[in-house]
């Protein structure tokens, strides 16, 4: 199981953006020097609570600070753009990284992104399938045409540059509902679950292994799951320093719950439409119980995480450091507090939970 890190892009208070972008590009030089394995950046549009348009901007900026922590995209929404500057990107930042890109796709939630693009959103699943289509054909460097109902291209040239991995950066995808899961696992894909209970991971790991078989496709260890993260030298500190922070970022699932009761959310997203009244209506105290939020001592967060890697077959864990507009010297003081005693424990119960 590897150590990845997935960094929302919040405000904060007296914070201008050039700082911002500053201080998170600083989180991944210190997440390298930390031993974390991925650090992923996510996408979106027109929102002032979330300011990147641009994940891939990011990863070229963080590519120049870093040597060997893996940065990627979670996700890159791919209704939004064309596939072939997608991949002519990813084959770009893969150059730029020395081969340290990884590539997640997803097909867009928020309703509001879709409105100022002036696209369907119940028709993201089919822009989604011919943009990963094309995708791989540009990557393969093939010379094709290809007219859909979402996407047009005329290829007649070779792709320049080529991605340094062969045949192109590894995939993941956001992957909850049963289509998505699908999907996944037909493409040998990683899949992410976002604030996923141990209960639907465990199933769905089980469905997607399943495909896998009937596919042929030999079993690997795909699930990455994101938990929230705060770590402290004792259990009433992290709890008085991160709860305040962590009530108001969890705050993101009453607003889907909201998009869900106002006939938002299309009939194709019914897995985001169950799952954020659920999410949304859970206590501080439920969070911590079911393990979906992991806040406390290094050896209590420790204890949950190795809990986890026992339930699960994880390829990763993706820690959440930076609840909404949380200072940025606590993600730090957690990050590295994480890394020097949490990380040690983890990696010392590996053997026993293989």
């Amino acid at each position: 199981m590897r150590f990845g890190i997935w960094s929302p892009t919040n405000p904060r208070d007296g914070v201008g953006m050039v700082e911002l972008y500053r201080q998170q590009i600083e989180e991944v030089v210190v997440a390298e020097e930390c031993g974390f394995d991925h650090y992923w950046f996510y996408e979106h549009h027109v929102s002032p609570s979330g300011p990147m348009p641009s994940p891939n901007l990011m990863i070229a900026a963080a590519g120049e600070r870093t040597t060997r922590i893996r940065l990627g995209t979670m996700v890159n929404i791919l209704p939004y753009r064309h596939p072939l500057i997608a991949a002519e990107e990813a084959a770009m930042l893969d150059n730029l990284t020395n081969g340290r890109l990884d590539w997640g796709v997803g097909r867009g939630l928020k309703p509001v992104e879709f409105d100022a693009f002036c696209l369907s959103q119940a028709r993201s699943r089919e822009a989604f399938d011919e943009h990963m289509d094309i995708l791989k054909r540009c990557w393969a460097d093939e010379n094709f045409e290809f007219h859909g109902q979402h996407f047009e291209i005329n290829k007649t040239t070779s792709l320049c540059p080529l991605p340094v991995q062969k045949p192109h950066p590894p995939l993941y995808c956001s992957a909850q509902s049963g289509q998505s899961l699908r999907w996944a696992a037909d493409n040998d894909v990683y899949f992410v679950q976002i604030d996923a209970l141990v209960d639907e991971a465990r199933r769905d790991q089980a469905f997607y292994r399943a495909r896998q078989a009937e596919r042929g496709l030999a079993p690997a260890n795909r699930l990455v799951i994101t938990r929230e993260v705060y770590v402290a030298d004792n259990m009433e500190r992290a709890r008085a320093e991160a709860q305040p922070w962590l009530v108001n970022y969890w705050r993101l699932w009453h607003r889907y719950a909201q998009l869900t009761q106002d006939g938002r959310m299309p009939e194709e997203y019914q897995k985001w439409r169950d799952r954020a009244p659920m999410l949304a209506a859970m206590s501080f105290e439920e969070l911590n119980d079911l393990g979906l939020i992991m806040i406390g001592t290094p050896e209590h967060v420790a204890e949950r995480m190795i809990a986890h890697m026992r339930e699960l077959d994880l390829a990763a864990v993706a820690c959440v450091f930076k609840f909404g507009g949380m200072p940025y010297d606590m993600v730090l003081r957690s990050m590295r507090l994480f890394s020097e005693r949490v990380m040690p424990l983890v990696r010392a119960a590996m053997p026993a939970a293989a």
